[in-house]
């Protein structure tokens, strides 16, 4: 049961990240014909500042709501009221920060990028907080459809006033940036009548042994997940210093091409860990996970080798030949993206179970490394050099994670990593459930 209800809200989600991702290229590739290589890059680098304040500043309650949602320690209700006021005082204090950083420091931090768009892209950071912390509250509910659903509206949005700004007007950047804070604005707004039906009201009130509690755990996870941020996005900043605008929107593509891959690992990601934070048989647990790792690493590995003999063709024919030159970073890129998606799937075991200090060494450590290597290969390689200094780290971000995690479940690597006979039954599910 656990693995046919897993695999049916897995399929959800990917089915729902697939029209995600569709949407996802469509706007890419308006934005960047448009645009251009150094439109592009300008463009990644304003965006780049708000979640950047986002991730400082959201002290790991989406998480945290979804943890002691399973562990049923407070109403519903609390949860909800007490994340419109995270959301409402974490804002305030990201645009103040955001502010700061525009006029005191953006020539040092954003070489070549106008104050006005990293102004204009601090209006992002109310819109996408709210949505971070109230979507957690259907997903921490295990309301797998409707959290899509809400993801893939978004998406949607997006993409029809990119049509209507970028094609219609003309806006150029600020189109871009505008749309989508009014996208993620109008989806707020639907969220919130949603999840005040689910949770059957709201209690606005400060409670203080809720706001510890997710302090307490969020603190840790938070670490962690701006590590893993800054592992994701220290190239961009890095090859803007050493380089240019231009060769982050040559990049961009490379990197945001690649990330698509991960949808496997970030469907079952977020369906597995509400339950493993639910789930109180430790066999269970223990099964189950590598079940999920071993097969969404086999599944990755297929796509991404497709995907390299694909990949030039794929970017000259969406993005256009001025794009070229994104290739090889992204075929190099494909490698870092199977180790990022089973070291995705082991983080969220760990954090699931409350091993949270494991995650923030693992990441501490792959974040060094990671600025390490890109300070000696993206002087000399520029970002082929970038590509390789992330895609190596991911390498050995994920052998370290899963010799930890091998440790702690009691599971043999080869059962973690290897497709076993028995995941035949795992596949008929799959089938079974698309019936």
């Amino acid at each position: 049961f656990m693995i046919g209800n897993f695999t049916k809200n897995t399929l959800y989600t990917i089915v729902t990240r697939i029209l995600q991702l569709l949407l996802g290229i469509i706007t890419s590739i308006i934005i960047a014909r448009v645009l251009g290589p150094k439109g592009k890059g300008i463009y990644a680098l304003a965006i780049l500042l708000p979640m950047l304040l986002i991730t400082f500043a959201n002290f790991g309650i989406g998480p945290a709501s979804v943890y002691y949602i399973g562990k049923k320690k407070y109403a519903l209700q609390e949860i909800f009221g007490g994340n419109i006021i995270f959301s409402i005082l974490i804002s305030v204090s990201a645009i103040i920060a955001g502010l700061i950083v525009v006029y005191f420091f953006s020539n040092k931090m954003f070489p070549g990028v106008e104050k006005e768009y990293l102004l204009l892209a601090l209006c992002i950071i109310p819109f996408q907080l709210f949505l971070t912390f109230i979507v957690s509250i259907l997903l921490g509910l295990q309301e797998i459809k409707k959290y899509n659903y809400i993801n893939l509206i978004r998406n949607f949005i997006f993409l029809f006033l990119i049509v209507i700004l970028l094609l219609g007007f003309k806006y150029r950047i600020r189109a871009v940036i505008f749309a989508q804070a009014i996208s993620s604005m109008f989806v707020c707004i639907a969220l919130f009548f949603l999840v005040k039906k689910e949770v059957g009201g709201i209690i606005l009130k400060i409670n203080k042994s809720l706001f510890k509690d997710f302090f307490i755990y969020g603190s840790k996870i938070y670490l962690t997940n701006i590590l893993a941020f800054l592992h994701l996005r220290i190239d961009i900043f890095m090859i803007n210093i050493f380089l240019n605008p231009i060769e982050v929107g040559f990049y961009s593509i490379a990197v945001g091409l690649s990330e698509k891959i991960w949808l496997i690992s970030q469907s079952a990601g977020t369906v597995l860990f509400p339950k493993v934070c639910s789930e109180t048989d430790k066999k269970k647990l223990k099964e189950f996970t590598p079940l999920v790792c071993r097969n969404v690493l086999g599944i990755t590995i297929f796509i991404s080798i497709l995907l390299y003999f694909l990949g030039s063709h794929i970017i000259v024919l969406f993005y256009s030949k001025q794009f070229y030159k994104s290739v090889l970073p992204f075929q190099i890129l494909l490698v870092g993206a199977i180790a990022i998606s089973g070291s995705r799937i082991l983080a969220n075991d760990l954090s699931g179970r409350g091993r949270l200090q494991e995650n923030i060494y693992i990441n501490t450590f792959s974040v060094i490394l990671n600025i390490i290597l890109n300070l000696i290969l993206i002087p000399k390689f520029g970002i082929k050099g970038a590509a390789w200094a992330t895609t190596i780290s991911y390498n050995i971000t994920f052998l370290i994670r899963l010799l930890i995690y091998s440790k702690i479940s009691g599971n043999k690597m080869k059962e973690i990593i290897i497709i076993q006979k028995s995941d035949i039954a795992l596949y008929r599910n799959i089938f079974s459930a698309l019936a």
